[in-house]
């Protein structure tokens, strides 16, 4: 050991630090110590192995070279000590393992060894602690790399949790699950459940982050100047406007209300007097009287206002009859004055059915304004919020309204909605001021859209031509398909165009629709609306492509619009106005 530890010494205390390491490990020798040793037993290790060399000077050889470690090479193998080659390099034996090596456990417990594992102890000049086994093990190559540790201690690993009671240590494989794990099992739908939670909260915390953004922003235009910038207010529309300022919004934008707002009392005041005036004026009609006219033809001919209240009054009855709203005797009250009042003041086209469907929104946003003004005016009085009277449309709240203070009063009155409200609570003054509101809305609406409705309604037919025409560009097979099994754009695009989709689809998309609608100059319900209505068939291409004539004719009567959503008339719109901005400076693109 004395000329091993001086090795040692020159190891660590010479500045060369080379070394040279045996393939199994261990610390290594010094590269200068090993070649003089290298040279003393040269002349040996190139003999070839059937040499008559006694195996002894291998050992004293090798012992030259390793130090003491012993590599018990057995007698008859032709002198070469297993493990060592030619040249003097180590080669790892796995197959059998001498006594007198030592290993380095890393630290498995033993309860988890194979049965077939050894057990080795240091040789007697070493320490006689024993060495904890584990699958890998490093041979030592320096027989005293550990001479100044009094003991070797190893952290031994953890087992695996697997939450499983092993029925034997030599065969792991075989468990029954735990109660914790069952526990376990129960609780992870849990979780999983608890993350869908969150996560569908996080998404309603965007959407009210989103629209508190964007009521922000159409507070601040309506708002923050005395005269309203009509650019800055379309581009917000486009995307959609705030339920609470649908209606102002609404009247501006049709150009109803004047965007100086120290105007705005004036002209409201004077054309919903006129629109009184109006209604004094056909005294001949009693509006009261919704019974159908059980006259014949002939006597009804002979009054053609008459008959003209009577076809009205029948219209009225039909619309919208899955919405609640428009049952009430009150609201068919206002909607037969509005369209009968307009008809005898457009004789041009006079009522056309398909009007009485294009009132509604308006009526039901202007009344849902006047519902939302009463919550807000209730909520400052009791918990003194922040006014918001700068964005009500003016007119409609007074103080000397017995039924208006009566609403306020109401303790359900911030439950009401527009779909659960009954019109008989609020008076017969507002009604008359959403009646007036409302017909004049519908009045700049038509006004964009009269071919529509005049004799022949060549408006009508020109669309339908055009979207044809807008098919035939942006999906041929389909149009060959219709072609093939002779199907008419007019048969099923007539309705489109006369009621504006609002058959097709809910009243509270086409809200959503219409404030694009009326974001576009011009307006939107002449030629936009025809790009919507190609993005609306093309929708349904890839099912219609293999109906036939009737199937397709009933699909598109009632197309499956029940489960549609905002987002869904969002991509409609963003496809036609994409459309339409390829297709509308084109002189020869609705043009066969």
């Amino acid at each position: 050991m004395g000329k091993k530890k001086q090795e040692m010494a020159q190891v660590y205390s010479n500045s060369n630090n080379e070394f040279i390491f045996g393939e199994n490990g261990g610390r290594g020798k010094h590269l200068s110590s090993f070649l003089k040793n290298l040279s003393l037993t040269g002349s040996s290790a190139s003999k070839s192995p059937s040499s008559s060399t006694k195996p002894d000077d291998y050992q004293e050889a090798n012992s030259n070279i390793y130090g003491s470690l012993a590599w018990g090479a057995p007698k008859g193998t032709g002198g070469m000590p297993r493990g060592v080659s030619n040249s003097g390099s180590i080669i790892s034996s796995s197959l059998k393992r001498t006594p007198t090596q030592r290993s380095v456990s890393l630290g498995t417990p033993s309860a988890h060894r194979s049965p077939t594992r050894e057990e080795y102890t240091k040789t007697p000049g070493s320490s006689s602690r024993r060495r904890s086994q584990s699958n890998s093990r490093y041979a030592d190559l320096d027989d005293d790399w550990d001479a100044g540790l009094d003991e070797v201690s190893v952290v031994p690993k953890q087992p695996e949790n697997r939450n499983f009671p092993m029925l034997d240590s030599l065969y792991p494989d075989l468990t029954l699950p735990s109660a914790s794990s069952s526990t376990s099992n129960l609780e992870s739908p849990k979780k999983e459940s608890m993350d869908f939670e969150d996560y569908q909260a996080k998404l309603e915390i965007n959407k009210l982050n989103q629209l508190n953004s964007k009521y922000s922003k159409f507070r601040k235009v309506l708002t923050t100047d005395s005269s309203i910038n009509l650019q800055d207010l379309r581009k917000l529309a486009w995307n959609g406007i705030p339920p609470e300022l649908r209606a102002l919004t609404w009247q501006i934008l049709l150009g109803y209300l004047p965007t100086n707002k120290s105007r705005q009392r004036s002209t409201l005041k004077r054309k919903r007097q006129e629109y009184m005036e109006g209604i004094e004026a056909v005294a001949n009609i009693d509006f009261e009287d919704d019974a159908p006219s059980n006259t014949s033809s002939t006597s009804i001919g002979t009054n053609r206002e008459k008959q003209l209240y009577h076809q009205i009054n029948i219209d009225v009855k039909r619309t919208h009859p899955t919405i609640k709203l428009y049952s009430f005797p009150e609201v068919q009250l206002s909607l037969r004055k509005i369209l009968y009042l307009w008809a005898v003041r457009h004789p041009a086209s006079g009522y056309v059915q398909g009007i009485n469907d294009l009132c509604t929104p308006f009526f039901q946003i202007f009344l849902g304004h006047y519902l939302w003004q009463l919550q807000r005016k209730a909520s400052i009085q009791k918990q003194g919020n922040e006014a918001e009277e700068d964005l009500f449309i003016q007119g409609l709240m007074d103080d000397t309204d017995t039924a208006e203070q009566a609403l306020l009063q109401d303790p359900r009155l911030g439950d009401y909605t527009i779909d659960t409200f009954n019109p008989k609570l609020i008076s017969s003054r507002v009604l008359s001021l959403i009646e007036a509101d409302t017909y004049w809305c519908l009045s700049r609406l038509l006004e964009n859209i009269t071919d529509n409705y005049i004799h022949e309604q060549p408006g009508i037919l020109r669309q339908v031509g055009d979207l044809k025409n807008l098919i035939s560009r942006i999906d041929i097979e389909l149009l060959n398909h219709f072609d093939h099994e002779g199907i008419e754009f007019i048969q099923f695009a007539f309705r489109w165009m006369n009621c504006l989709l609002m058959r097709e689809v809910s009243i509270n998309l086409i809200t959503r629709m219409w404030d694009t609608y009326l974001s576009e100059t011009p307006l939107g319900f002449n030629n936009f609306h025809v790009y919507v209505c190609a993005a609306f068939l093309v929708k349904f291409s890839s099912e219609l492509k293999h109906m036939d004539f009737q199937e397709i004719l009933l699909f598109l009567q009632n197309p499956p619009t029940q489960s549609w959503t905002e987002k869904d008339v969002e991509l409609m719109l963003s496809e036609a106005f994409i459309w339409q901005s390829l297709y509308k400076n084109a002189s020869a693109h609705l043009r066969n």
